[in-house]
């Protein structure tokens, strides 16, 4: 172990990336910190993503590729398993990761042997007021980060084989949001976690509203599939339910439109905080509340449907028995 670090394995799983895998792997194997092995599944792409990574593996070997059709927690599943070393740093194709991102995430395993898992941070990117007012509302803020509650994307996230091991790595039956359910099990299983704000990736985030409503109600139908962050999905419920009671009250009461009023420029100026310095006061007051309220209600009706539905547990994973 050159100067006394673990040797790291990186895992991403790919779909048709071929217009950025090569970014990935460039900015990986050109880091502060290289990794010592790179694993990459491919979920069944056909734009040519499969090709491009098995020529980037016959010219590099610490690349190594890995066919692994289904969903994302099999072939994350698939690329751990696979890996030569211990510690595992997790991230997805079509981010832009720092170039210290993996000197950071990993260094916790270094300084405390008995960390199990780094949470690395992550920063939305968006080249249109859309995306950016997406990007305030999809990603917390470091300050906004509350270290009890904040559970690793693996966009951004390392974690040692045996914790992964411990609870028996990712849920296969999940084709959403699969990476909530890992990190609570690992917080239930008592593995210690660590937070590295410093370990940056940056994504895009969706560039129109049928595309956001679409990714974050597939958030919510894998939460309800695995019957986890119950707390989250009442909390939301209640904010609109106390709104409608008060908007109905008001026929009866006019004080109830009043606080209904009161509550909605609360909730606007709250968020449209959020967005100030990165977007202008019009789409920070309009734009960011507006979306939240989509953000809100995609996830609770995602969840309404996968709660409806059988739990995870229940269901065979795709392509198993």
């Amino acid at each position: 172990m050159p100067g006394g670090r673990e040797p790291v394995t990186v895992i991403a799983t790919v779909r048709d990336e071929a217009g950025s895998i090569d970014r990935l792997l460039d900015s990986l194997l050109s880091g502060s910190r290289a990794p010592d092995d790179v694993v990459i599944a491919d979920g069944g792409s056909t734009d040519g993503t499969l090709e491009r990574l098995r020529a980037r593996a016959g010219s590099e070997a610490r690349v190594r590729v890995l066919v692994a059709p289904g969903n994302r927690s099999v072939g994350r599943n698939a690329a751990v398993r696979a890996a030569r070393f211990g510690v595992i740093a997790c991230t997805d194709a079509g981010v832009d990761v720092d170039r210290e991102w993996l000197d950071r995430i990993t260094r916790p395993f270094d300084d405390d042997p008995a960390v199990d898992v780094v949470a690395g941070f992550y920063r939305p990117q968006g080249e249109t007021w859309f995306e950016r007012a997406a990007g305030v509302v999809s990603a917390p803020r470091l300050e906004e980060v509350d270290l009890e509650r904040f559970l690793p994307s693996t966009r951004s996230v390392a974690f040692r084989r045996a914790a992964f091991e411990r609870i028996g790595g990712f849920d296969e039956a999940l084709w959403h949001n699969e990476d909530t359910p890992f990190a609570l099990a690992l917080k239930e299983a008592g593995c210690l976690f660590a937070f590295a704000p410093d370990a940056v990736v940056r994504w895009r985030p969706r560039g129109n509203l049928r595309a956001f409503v679409h990714q974050h109600r597939r958030f919510g139908i894998g939460d309800g599939e695995s019957r986890v962050q119950g707390w989250f999905y009442a909390t939301i419920a209640a904010k609109y339910a106390m709104a409608l009671l008060l908007f109905v009250a008001g026929f009866w009461v006019r004080a109830a439109w009043w606080a209904l009023g009161l509550g909605v420029a609360l909730f606007a100026a709250t968020q449209g905080r959020r967005g100030a310095g990165r977007l202008s006061v019009t789409e920070a007051l309009v734009g960011v509340p507006t979306l939240k309220m989509a953000y809100d209600l995609a996830y609770l009706s995602g969840y309404l449907k996968g709660r409806l539905g059988p739990p995870a547990a229940a269901r065979a994973a795709p392509g198993r028995s």
